[in-house]
C-alpha cells in the first residue's frame, strides 16, 4: 500500500484525524518506530506480536504496515481503509497548510463506530474476489 507506506517513512507516522477515514484508526493503531531486528529473527516476530495486542494495524518506521483481524476478509477491510486514511493525511500534507485535526473525544467516537460494521468488510471482500474472478480468474493459480 503506497501511502501507507509512505507514511512509515515519516518521523512522526501517526494518522491524525482529519475526516472519517483516518478516524477509524484512531486508538486502534499501534506505532513501532524501533526496528529490533531482522524481520526473519524469531525475537522480532514476538516483540511485534506483543506490541499489536489490542490492535488492529501497526505502523512500523522505516519498513510499512501490518495488519491483522478475525479472518482474511476482516483484515483486507482494515487494509483498504487504512490505505485510504493514509491517502487523505499524505495529500493533506502535500497542501503546506495546516490541518484540521478532530478533538480526542469526536475521533474516538467515530473509531468506535466504525467497530460497528465489522460484517461490511465479509462483504467487501467477497465483491472484490467475485471482480476477480470476472477479470482475472487465473489469480487463483
Amino acid at each position: 500500500p503506497p501511502y501507507a507506506t509512505a507514511m512509515c517513512g515519516l518521523i512522526d507516522p501517526t494518522i491524525p484525524p482529519i475526516d472519517q477515514a483516518t478516524a477509524r484508526f484512531w486508538g486502534r493503531t499501534v506505532y513501532d518506530l524501533e526496528i529490533g531486528g531482522p524481520p526473519d529473527d524469531p525475537a522480532e516476530g514476538v516483540r511485534v506480536a506483543n506490541a499489536m495486542v489490542g490492535k488492529s494495524v501497526m505502523m512500523m518506521g522505516n519498513h510499512g504496515v501490518t495488519v491483522v483481524g478475525e479472518t482474511v476478509a476482516h483484515a483486507f477491510e482494515e487494509l483498504y481503509y487504512l490505505e485510504r486514511a493514509c491517502r487523505s493525511v499524505v495529500l493533506a500534507l502535500s497542501t503546506g497548510r495546516p490541518l484540521r485535526v478532530m478533538d480526542d473525544s469526536l475521533a474516538s467516537s467515530i473509531a468506535e463506530m466504525w467497530t460497528r460494521f465489522t460484517d461490511q468488510g465479509v462483504a467487501h471482500f467477497a465483491e472484490q474476489k467475485a471482480l476477480l474472478d470476472r477479470h482475472d480468474p487465473g489469480y487463483r493459480d
